[in-house]
């Protein structure tokens, strides 16, 4: 009867450890602006950002914008960040650097890109989208022993970033073994209880 309170008890233990919160990567949102767009009009892209719990003090993002129908104007910091500050990689990739010096937690707005809409022609098409920029190394890059002949394309854009998890998927897998194991020990237990 002991062996069977220690394989409980580690049972439990093992399904509060699982349960244990996990911190999920920064997370970014890009809202549209709504209504009818109309040529010459200036349009507004908020982009969000949610830390997941996390406090941040700096962040990347890119966008795409469609050069045939849009045309960059400014990037605002949002509440999220004291600063922002925007490289054009050209061809209508923008990479947006945001910085907080006393560091971001929850949720907030990033920045807001303003641009304006030059279509010659009315119609409806995937304006923007955001992209992840390649990560930046930890410690400062060598210094080439020669001039480099080109310069390096920017990262292409990738798909929006994911707003869900497969954490969720691992936790059920967890939690549903966890729950199995405990119901076959009951089992047992009860039926050499009998």
């Amino acid at each position: 009867m002991s062996k069977i309170r220690i394989i409980f008890s580690l049972l439990i233990l093992f399904l509060f450890l699982s349960l244990a919160k996990q911190t999920l990567a920064v997370k970014f949102d890009l809202i549209p602006p709504s209504g009818d767009l109309e040529r010459g009009q200036e349009i507004q892209f908020t982009i969000n950002i949610d830390s997941q719990g996390a406090t941040i003090n700096s962040a990347d993002i890119g966008m795409t914008y469609d050069t045939q129908y849009l045309e960059y104007i400014n990037t605002v910091p949002g509440d999220a960040m004291e600063s922002v500050s925007v490289s054009d990689q050209g061809g209508g990739k923008l990479l947006f650097s945001g910085n907080n010096s006393v560091g971001f937690s929850g949720q907030g707005v990033f920045a807001t890109v303003t641009l304006k809409i030059i279509a010659s022609s009315s119609g409806s098409t995937e304006l923007c989208v955001l992209w992840a920029p390649a990560a930046t190394p930890t410690s400062p890059p060598s210094q080439p022993t020669s001039p480099p002949s080109q310069p390096t394309s920017p990262p292409a854009p990738t798909s929006l970033p994911r707003t869900g998890n497969s954490n969720n998927t691992k936790f059920a897998g967890l939690f549903g073994l966890a729950f199995l194991s405990i119901a076959t020990g009951f089992y047992f237990f009860n039926r050499k209880v009998i």
